[in-house]
C-alpha cells in the first residue's frame, strides 16, 4: 500500500534567514503548523517495519532520530542511501548530489530543498536503480554487510552482545584506543567499523582495532557514568570529548525590573550541576522547556514578549515570577545525599548509585544483600552533570541517605 505524508512543522524557534532563502519557508508559514510531537505518532506508524530511504540517509535520519530522542523515544529503522547506491549502480556521472543527479538522469524535481520535492525525486532515483539492476536487492544487502578490519577476529566481533554497557577498543599491543557506551553494544560497534567512514580519526581507529571487550551495566545511567569516569582515568588515545576539560554553559535565574528571567552565562564559578550544560544549544533547550510549560512560548519565538506581557498583565507579575521560579527549581533534589535504585545486569540484581553531598558518586551492584561489584567514581563536574541531567530528564526517584 502506497501512502504519502507531507507537513510543515513548527520548529518552536525562529527560522534562520539562510534556511528561508534556501527553502522558501518563512516564520509565518510555520506559525500555525503542528509541532513535531503532534505528528510523531503518524511518522512511527507509517515507517514501522519499513526501510528509511534518503539521499545521504544518515544526514536526514539523524535529524528525525534527534527529534524523537527529545521526546524520549528511540527511533530505529533500517536505512538505505541513494547516494551510495547511485555511485555503485550508476557509475561515471560527474556529480551525485540530488539536483545534478536528477538533471543527468532526466528526472524532474520540483520544490527543491523542500521535503516532499526532494523525497519524490529520491523515489524516482531508487526506481531507476531497481529497474537497471536485476539483483539489486542482493547487492543492497551485501553492501550493508560489515567488513572487519584485518586485525580484528570475526569470533571476537560475533561474541559482542546487543545489550546496554560500555565497550573498549584495543590495539595490537593491548593499548587502549577507545571507550564508548551504548544501549546496544554490538550495533554501536558495527557503526564504528563501517568501511565507508569519512573522518580521518574514524578511519584510523577502525584500522587500529585488534580486540574489543565490553562491560554490561544493566542500565544506561551506569554506562554513562562508567564511560565518563574511565575515559578521564585511562585517557584512551581516540577519546577526545570527555577526556578534555570544558567550560560549561550555565543557566541562572535573575531579576530584571521586578521580572524574573532565565538566561545563559559562561562565568566560571561553583555552579549547581543541575544548571550546567556542555554547550549553549542544550542550555537554551532547557530554558525553552521551562517557558513553554506555563507560557506557551519561549524566548526564540516570534510572539514571546507579547505573550509574556499578556500573561502578567492578565494575572500578575508575582504569579509569573512564581511559575518561572518553580520551573527553574523543580528538578533540584531535596536531599544533599541520596541513592537511586536501577536495574542490574541480570535478574535479581540491583544497581545502586549513591551520591554524597551532591558531589561524590559510588556505583554498586547487589544480588540481594550481597555486594557483587563496586565502582568509586571521580567527583569530576562532568560526571555530576551527567548524573543530575539524567535524573532530571527521566524523573528518577531519589531516596535520602
Amino acid at each position: 500500500m502506497l501512502k504519502t505524508f507531507s507537513s510543515l512543522v513548527n520548529p518552536q524557534m525562529k527560522i534562520p534567514p539562510y534556511i528561508t532563502k534556501l527553502t522558501g519557508i518563512t516564520n509565518e508559514m510555520v506559525s500555525d503548523a503542528p509541532k513535531f510531537y503532534e505528528i510523531a505518532k503518524e511518522i512511527v506508524q507509517m515507517t514501522q517495519g519499513n526501510i528509511f530511504v534518503a539521499h545521504n540517509v544518515f544526514f536526514d535520519f539523524n535529524f528525525i532520530k534527534g527529534e524523537f530522542s527529545d521526546l524520549g523515544y528511540a527511533f530505529k529503522r533500517e536505512k538505505l542511501c541513494t547516494v551510495r547506491l547511485s555511485r555503485k549502480f550508476l557509475p561515471g556521472l560527474k556529480s551525485y548530489s540530488l539536483g545534478r543527479l536528477c538533471t543527468s538522469l532526466n528526472i524532474p524535481i520540483s520544490n527543491r530543498h523542500r521535503a516532499m520535492g526532494d523525497a519524490s525525486a529520491t523515489v524516482e532515483v531508487l526506481k531507476l536503480i531497481l529497474k537497471k539492476q536485476n539483483k539489486v536487492s542482493d547487492e543492497i544487502i551485501k553492501s550493508k554487510k560489515i567488513i572487519l578490519p584485518g586485525k580484528l577476529k570475526l569470533s571476537n566481533y560475533e561474541s559482542l552482545p546487543n545489550e546496554v554497557g560500555v565497550y573498549y577498543f584495543y590495539g595490537e599491543n593491548s593499548e587502549l584506543l577507545y571507550i564508548g557506551k551504548s544501549n546496544q553494544i554490538k550495533k554501536r560497534v558495527t557503526g564504528h567499523l563501517r568501511k565507508e567512514m569519512k573522518r580521518k580519526k574514524d578511519i584510523e581507529l577502525r584500522k587500529a582495532v585488534a580486540y574489543i571487550d565490553y562491560k554490561l551495566t544493566g542500565n544506561e545511567l551506569a554506562a554513562l557514568l562508567i564511560e565518563c569516569h574511565q575515559i578521564k582515568e585511562l585517557k584512551p588515545l581516540f577519546n577526545v570529548a570527555l577526556k578534555t576539560a570544558r567550560t560549561p554553559v550555565s543557566v541562572e535565574l535573575v531579576c530584571s525590573n521586578q521580572l524574573y528571567e532565565i538566561r545563559t552565562t559562561t562565568l566560571k564559578s561553583e555552579l549547581n550541576p543541575f544548571y550546567t550544560f556542555k554547550n549553549k544549544k542544550r542550555a537554551q533547550r532547557f530554558i525553552r522547556e521551562i517557558y513553554l510549560s506555563f507560557l506557551g512560548s519561549a524566548p526564540d519565538d516570534l510572539n514571546f514578549y507579547q505573550d509574556k506581557k499578556r500573561f502578567y498583565e492578565k494575572f500578575s507579575v508575582d504569579l509569573y515570577n512564581e511559575l518561572l521560579s518553580y520551573g527553574y527549581n523543580r528538578f533540584i533534589p531535596k536531599f544533599k545525599s541520596f541513592y537511586i535504585d536501577l536495574p542490574g545486569r541480570q535478574r535479581g540484581e540491583v544497581c545502586k548509585i549513591k551520591v554524597q553531598d551532591q558531589k561524590y558518586i559510588s556505583l554498586s551492584y547487589y544480588n540481594g544483600y550481597v555486594l557483587t561489584e563496586e565502582f568509586n567514581l571521580s567527583s569530576h563536574s562532568d560526571l555530576i552533570r551527567i548524573l543530575f541531567k539524567y535524573i532530571s530528564k527521566y524523573r528518577l526517584k531519589i531516596n535520602p541517605i
